[in-house]
């Protein structure tokens, strides 16, 4: 596993978006990392949009799920401890929180395309998609 998506660069991906679609082809050897709360994050907006849960199975399948949350639990709340006296922690999500730690934990950089979301978090590596 090479990078740990965010929810920006998968929605990118299924809409079919030039910048994402681009980016996959660019780089075909890459292979993703999706968190739980990613997974999340996307069945939720899927379930909204009424689409066929058969179809966002086989999309999900683009990367490798990353559910146990154990090694990334103690790197949260060491995220958590650090930001929360600056006003900024209050700004990040808290599913934002969630998908910077696995990146931390796992040492890997995160793909995204909000960069604003994770700019402020201790140790994080991005790799961020333009449109």
């Amino acid at each position: 596993m090479d990078l740990i998506a965010d929810t920006s660069y998968l929605i990118g991906l299924w809409r079919g978006q030039s910048w994402a679609i681009s980016y996959a082809v660019s780089n075909p050897s890459k292979s993703l990392g999706i968190p739980w709360i990613v997974l999340g994050e996307f069945w939720h907006g899927s379930v909204r949009a009424g689409h066929d849960p058969k179809m966002v199975s086989e999309f999900l399948a683009v990367g490798l799920p990353l559910i146990d949350p154990a090694p990334i639990i103690p790197v949260y709340a060491q995220i958590c401890f650090k930001l929360q006296s600056d006003p900024v922690y209050k700004l990040i999500g808290q599913n934002d929180l969630w998908i910077a730690s696995v990146a931390v934990a796992l040492n890997k950089p995160l793909l995204t395309r909000n960069s604003r979301h994770f700019i402020s978090i201790p140790d994080i590596r991005l790799e961020v998609l333009q449109p």
